[in-house]
């Protein structure tokens, strides 16, 4: 199957800004320079105006590099593509190296660039002109009987020559590659250009443009960008819709900021979620309740030694109980509901720790071990297979386009253990497998549509080919099967889309790795995201479903834009306000929210916050709003004062979320407090209330009233859907919440549950327990033992005790006031 691709105009439009900054270039290869004969170099870029052997970018580049924007999913491999075949074009430009931080980023690019897809698109634009790629990996070099052979890829592309008009040369390699000794040793058995053994060396003599995938991988004071700029070359240019961060000023007034060298294209996320140019979003997570949560276990972390014996001493909650755990250790050695292997990985620093899943660490977090328990993350497994099965019929059918062609369905799942899907007695696997034919019998058996049912029934019969696998230690394994599942999910992604292959149906669509992929790689037709386990940095939360966000392609291969498209993103209960902190990158990544600037001055004068820009600024920075460098501290406050068109926002359904429901904060005018002041003295004089005594009689009866079956169940996790809408103006959020999740959850211990109740009622165990017992007998459901049983229980009681208590009480005033402060 080949893809479609097609001119956009917002990738065409960040050529266009690359090109334009480069305004007055041309190259120069007079033959008085001493690197005329040099036809393995690029020409030299120069002004009109600059020395014949000044090699000078346009002075609106400060004679650094030039750097582009652009949104997850919306097509940086294609624009920096097309680039090279345009500044060939235009320049005569034919050496360039890309550079990717990852594996997964490396096949990603290398199977655009190849692809027959690609290279018809591109022919049909640059006529014969072609790239050639070369792409070196760890095993290109070789020491064999003491010989030191070079990279054939590298001499490939050293060897190209200007004298081959339509050819371009690229170059692929990762950071890693480039700071390998294989690189920069200069002992190899043959000589490249320039009569260098070094590759290095012979990477220089090119006058290299440099193309940087992912340019927050690649900080100025790291290794790997310090290596780049040892290759000096003509131009780097920079694709990324991250950048890194620096600091900028000194004291109060220092502040993080984006490392940007020359920003000519800005291609945001509110913009590109507003445009349609990527998917909507949708976040789900199993419900837990807050009062659950109190009466569960929790651990906070206290401590974090980062030097001699080093460890994370954790605390449980309520008690003076500490656990000291090592790097290494389990935490099931804390709680046996910590599932899954999860180990202490790593101690930075003081602040800092990070769990084998990836999960960072600070003094203050705090754990819930039932989030890692196997039956939580089972009960997320059914969730994201009923979310693609959802998925799966509206793409097939198209019901807003019935005779549309159909969509391949992708579901991805992030998980922390490797052997727990791997392995063939693997808890995951086996749970995954099981909920998955018990799903693909329940839609087979309501399926009228002969092709529909057809390919339900081949994924029930051939189970194990519906899913697959990719991890960074998969590579060298020599498992076939292993291999296959690695290569559609790596480098075959058309494979992926497709619903046949050789007349049979291709049923792979679940596919599950670990944070390998959570950058660089993507697919189209991915719909459904699952994070298994609490996993993950506080990272870009746009980089995590930037997995999925793409705009998907159809079975012809054509890419659709003209309907919405959402992605399901099913996280756990831990990280509930994953949607609220999601818009607010959305929306800080505008720009404006990070800084007031002239425009936002502008809007205040007008809306009559102060007459001219420096009374307005004097007057932010006296509320607290702004600091000395007109960096935002306070957006809330800086909000409610703009008018609601005043900054780009994030359209409400474009991401979906229960949103933080702040109440909002009323000022009282002085002469209205004047108004009410009286009244307000009189209504806060303070009383006593006086409550008769209830007797054990009716005590014992109302408890005679909350032991019976309705209140005795098998709890019910709620699945909550945030769903972000937005019109014009601003973002909201909307809820729904499914309590249709039964599960058998943590049960606990008779004795235990009476001491819970006793606790909450103040109404003793013995009583319980007698009332229990007449009750039920030895026919208790041991199940039905469980936080929401106690939840119904004591509510049930509640009730009760306030309708006998109404006529209980009685107020006696008091000769006290409470303060006031306006």
């Amino acid at each position: 199957m080949d893809l479609y691709l097609e001119q956009l105009p917002h990738q065409q439009a960040a050529i266009a800004a690359v090109l334009q900054a480069m305004r007055g270039c041309r190259d120069f290869d007079d033959f008085r320079h001493p690197d005329y004969k040099n036809a393995y170099a690029n020409p030299l870029i120069q002004l009109q105006s600059s020395s014949l052997n000044a090699i000078k970018l346009p002075e609106s580049l400060g004679g650094s590099g030039i750097d582009v924007k652009m949104e997850t999913g919306t097509g940086k491999t294609y624009v920096y593509t097309r680039l090279m075949y345009e500044l060939n074009q235009q320049f005569g430009l034919n050496k360039f190296i890309i550079f990717v931080p990852s594996l997964a980023i490396k096949e990603g690019t290398k199977s655009f660039i190849k692809a027959d897809y690609a290279k018809q698109h591109f022919s049909e634009v640059y006529g014969n002109t072609k790239i050639d790629l070369d792409v070196i990996d760890a095993g290109s070099f070789s020491i064999k009987n003491g010989r030191k052979t070079m990279s054939s890829e590298l001499v490939d592309y050293l060897e190209g020559s200007r004298n081959e008009r339509n050819t371009i040369k690229a170059l692929l390699l990762n950071d890693a590659m480039l700071t390998s000794k294989s690189m920069t040793r200069n002992d190899y058995d043959q000589t490249l250009i320039g009569s260098t053994s070094c590759p290095v060396e012979g990477l220089k003599l090119t006058r290299p443009i440099v193309i940087i995938d992912e340019p927050h991988r690649f900080k100025k004071g790291g290794k790997a960008f310090r290596a780049i700029k040892d290759l000096q070359p003509q131009l780097i240019i920079r694709f990324g819709a991250t950048f890194p961060e620096v600091s900028q000023g000194h004291g109060r007034s220092k502040a993080a900021a984006k490392d940007y060298e020359n920003l000519v294209y800005n291609l945001g996320s509110v913009e590109a979620f507003n445009n349609g140019l990527v998917k909507a979003v949708d976040i789900h997570f199993p419900e837990i309740g807050e009062k659950e949560i109190a009466e569960t276990t929790r651990y906070k972390v206290v401590e974090i030694k980062s030097v001699g014996s080093k460890y994370v001493r954790f605390k449980r909650i309520g008690s003076d109980k500490t656990y000291d755990i090592k790097v290494n250790d389990s935490l099931s050695v804390i709680d046996e509901s910590f599932e899954g292997d999860v180990e202490l990985a790593e101690i930075k620093n003081a602040d800092l720790a990070v769990l084998s899943n990836d999960l960072e660490l600070h003094k203050g977090s705090i754990l819930i071990p039932d989030i890692f328990s196997a039956s939580y993350q089972e009960l997320m497994v059914k969730q994201a297979i009923d979310k693609h099965f959802i998925k799966e019929r509206e793409n097939w059918f198209r019901t807003n386009n019935v005779n549309a062609p159909r969509i391949k369905t992708l579901s991805l799942f992030f998980i922390d253990s490797i052997p727990s899907y791997r392995d063939d007695d693997g808890w995951l696997k086996q749970v995954f497998e099981k909920l998955l034919s018990e799903k693909l019998k329940t839609e087979i058996a309501r399926e009228p549509d002969e092709e529909y049912k057809d390919f339900l029934e081949q994924s029930l019969a051939r189970i194990g080919e519906t899913h697959g696998g990719y991890f960074a230690e998969d590579n060298g394994i020599g498992d076939e099967a292993v291999q296959k599942e690695v290569d559609d999910i790596l480098r075959n992604k058309s494979k992926l889309l497709m619903f046949k292959q050789n007349a049979q149906w291709s049923l792979r669509r679940f596919l599950f790795s670990k944070w390998t992929l959570r950058e660089g790689w993507d697919n189209p037709n991915v719909f459904v995201i699952t994070k298994l386990r609490t996993s993950g940095s506080e990272s870009s939360k746009i980089q995590e479903v930037g997995r999925g966000l793409r705009l998907p392609v159809d079975e012809n291969g054509k890419r659709l834009s003209s309907t919405e498209f959402r992605l399901d993103y099913i996280i756990d209960w831990s990280e509930r306000d994953f949607a609220d902190k999601l818009v607010g990158e959305i929306n800080t990544d505008s720009g404006v929210l990070e800084k007031v600037t002239p425009s936002i001055y502008e809007k205040l004068i007008e809306v009559g916050f102060g007459p001219n820009e420096k009374k307005v600024k004097a007057r932010l920075l006296i509320e607290d709003i702004i600091d000395e460098n007109d960096k935002i501290i306070d957006i809330d406050k800086l909000l409610a004062i703009l008018p609601a068109d005043a900054v780009p926002m994030v359209r409400k359904s474009k991401v979906t979320s229960n949103g933080s429901n702040k109440t909002a904060r009323i000022k009282l005018r002085k002469e209205n407090w004047d108004k009410i002041k009286d009244s307000w003295k009189d209504v806060t004089k303070r009383y006593m209330i006086q409550f008769e005594r209830v007797n054990d009689n009716e005590i014992e009866k109302i408890v005679e009233k909350v032991i019976v079956d309705k209140n005795f169940v098998i709890p019910r996790i709620g699945i909550r859907t945030l769903r972000l809408s937005a019109n014009d103006d601003d973002v909201s959020v909307e809820e729904a919440v499914d309590m249709s999740e039964k599960t058998s959850g943590r049960s606990i211990d008779y004795g235990d549950f009476l001491r819970r109740l006793a606790k909450r009622t103040s109404v003793s165990a013995r009583m319980w327990h007698s009332i229990i017992k007449s009750r039920f007998g030895d026919g208790l459901n041991k199940q039905t033992l469980n936080f929401q049983t106690i939840e119904r229980i004591t509510s049930h009681f509640r009730g009760e005790f306030e309708v006998l208590f109404a006529e209980k009480y009685s107020y006696t005033p008091l000769n006290y006031m409470t303060s006031t402060s306006v």
